[in-house]
């Protein structure tokens, strides 16, 4: 994980702010250098918030990050678990649902007009992930993606698809 990156997890809450000083060391040694950030990277995990808030933002100034609202920063850490599942890092239903804990930070159901998550493209992929989810608990088919279950590979080939489709338009900008 990369300290821009780092950046959306933590307004998610995936990872708290007492972490960044060991992901601001990881970002020098990966090749960012900034005043702030190696103030940032020299403090403990025990420092006052207030002071790791203020190196923080100072870093982030300096290095033209912008700090994302949760609902940007949710989608944004969705995209970011769905590259690590195309690149083959994560399996496609772990990884779909390690998305949908990652949107439930946001409330997007606010939003929804029909479907849970149709505000951002993402609701059939919730439907398939259901049924995904019922049919592996069911007990009547095996759930494992394997040649002898037809079921199984299409609705994981399905949702893979799904999720890069997914992934294209949110990062050119969907819209409704």
């Amino acid at each position: 994980m990369t300290f821009k990156q780092s950046i959306p997890r933590l307004v998610t809450g995936e990872i708290i702010l007492s972490s960044m000083p060991a992901i601001a060391l990881q970002a020098l040694e990966q090749g960012l250098d900034t005043p702030s950030l190696r103030i940032l990277a020299g403090l403990g995990e025990d420092e006052n918030g207030f002071v790791l808030t203020r190196y923080l933002n100072d870093t982030l100034r300096e290095l033209f990050i912008e700090l994302p609202d949760k609902r940007s920063a949710a989608i944004e850490v969705g995209l970011l678990i769905a590259e690590e599942i195309f690149e083959g890092k994560r399996p496609v239903y772990e990884g779909t649902q390690e998305i949908l804990w990652t949107l439930d930070r946001y409330p997007f159901y606010e939003e929804s007009r029909n479907r849970r998550y149709d505000s951002i493209g993402f609701e059939n992929i919730y439907v398939m992930f259901l049924t995904m989810e019922d049919l592996k608990g069911s007990g009547v088919i095996p759930w494992h993606p394997d040649p002898l279950n037809e079921l199984s590979v299409k609705q994981h080939n399905d949702l893979l698809t799904a999720l890069k489709e997914w992934a294209t338009r949110m990062k050119v900008g969907f819209t409704l």
